[in-house]
Order: C-alpha cells, then sequence, then structure tokens
C-alpha cells in the first residue's frame, strides 16, 4: 500500500524535470563546456532514465560480462559523441526510451542474459547518449569538450549504481534486500519509460491538433 502511495509522487517527481530538457541541450549559465556535458546526462530526462536502468541492470551482471559491458558502453558514449560533428544533435529520445525499456524490464525480472545481449544494450545505450550530448551551438572544440564531460557523468552514474549494486549483493545479510530493491527500481523505471513513450507518441498528435 505505501508504495501504491509513493510511486505516483516519484512519477511526477520525474516527469517535472521535462521541461529543463531544452537546458540540457543548451549552455548552461556559468558552467564551462565540459561541465555542461558532464550534467547533461543527469539533465536529459530520456538520458538519466536510460542511464539509470543501465546502472542497475549492471550492478547484477558478473565480472567477465561486466568488463565487457563497460568497454562497449564507453565505445558507444565515444562513438556517439563523434557523430555529433556530422549529425549534429538529432532527437535520440525515441531510440534510447525503448532501450532504456528493455534494460529496466531486465531488473525488474531479475534477469541479465548472456553476454552479447549485455554488450548490446550498453552499446546502444551510449551510442544514443553520445549522440544526444552534442550542441550544434558550440564550436567544435567547445563541442568535443561537452562531450568528453557527458562521457564522464555517463560513466560515473551507471559505474556507481553498478558498484553498490554489486557490492551490496555480495553481502550475505543484505543480498535478498538488494535484490527485491533492484526489482522494485526497475519496476518504477519500466512504467517511467513506458509512460514517457507514450507522452512523446501522443506529443506530435497534440501539436497537431492545436
Amino acid at each position: 500500500m505505501a508504495l501504491r502511495r509513493f510511486a505516483p509522487a516519484w512519477l511526477t517527481g520525474l516527469l517535472a524535470l521535462s521541461p529543463i530538457t531544452a537546458l540540457a541541450h543548451g549552455a548552461i549559465p556559468g558552467a564551462t563546456p565540459f561541465y555542461v556535458g558532464l550534467l547533461h546526462p543527469l539533465l536529459a530526462p530520456a538520458h538519466v532514465l536510460a542511464l539509470l536502468a543501465l546502472g542497475l541492470y549492471l550492478g547484477r551482471v558478473d565480472e567477465p560480462r561486466k568488463a565487457l559491458a563497460i568497454w562497449a558502453l564507453g565505445l558507444g558514449l565515444v562513438l556517439g559523441g563523434l557523430l555529433t560533428l556530422p549529425l549534429a544533435d538529432p532527437d535520440t529520445d525515441r531510440g534510447l526510451l525503448p532501450v532504456a525499456l528493455v534494460c529496466a524490464v531486465l531488473v525488474a525480472a531479475g534477469r541479465t542474459g548472456p553476454a552479447g545481449l549485455v554488450a548490446t544494450v550498453c552499446g546502444l545505450i551510449g551510442l544514443l547518449v553520445g549522440l544526444g550530448s552534442g550542441d550544434p551551438g558550440f564550436a567544435p572544440w567547445q563541442r568535443f569538450l561537452t562531450i568528453g564531460g557527458s562521457v564522464v557523468g555517463a560513466l560515473l552514474i551507471t559505474g556507481q549504481l553498478a558498484f553498490w549494486g554489486e557490492l551490496l549483493g555480495r553481502q550475505p545479510r543484505l543480498a535478498h534486500g538488494t535484490a527485491i530493491g533492484q526489482r522494485i527500481l526497475g519496476g518504477w523505471l519500466v512504467a517511467i519509460s513506458l509512460l514517457m513513450l507514450m507522452l512523446g507518441w501522443a506529443g506530435p498528435l497534440t501539436k497537431s491538433a492545436g
């Protein structure tokens, strides 16, 4: 019953971040390009949602698959950042939200999958986050600094969640509670992902009707 009371507030709080999407894709007053990029994954709702789901997911993955996954994430972020030079800053949310949803479903179900799936999910999220991190309003050297900051920010978010998830999951007294908590958070992220996808699909219809 308590979970039902708090879930709507959680959803409402995250959806309230939507108006700052424009800020996440542009200059932040007083911040250098590197710090704009560093903060970007925390300010773009689809990006932070995907990275939270990925961090929880990697917290359940064993070390051999995790090493490959981190490399895939890092390479995806760098490649996506480099692709912003010819592609500018495309709307990556339509591709990022479905991948985030898949990742959240795996967390909620307590599944990880084979190494190929883990690396693919990490690579796709990295590619799309990197591709959505380049601001075409910046000069080329500023954009590289911004992309570098986004790479660092994305790796910090996922790395910390994965580290603490794995650490707590190894403690005999905490392992069961940690697994349950991860699945509950995964369920919330599934609901948020679905809601954001539906709002994204309804957006064009609303605009055309007006």
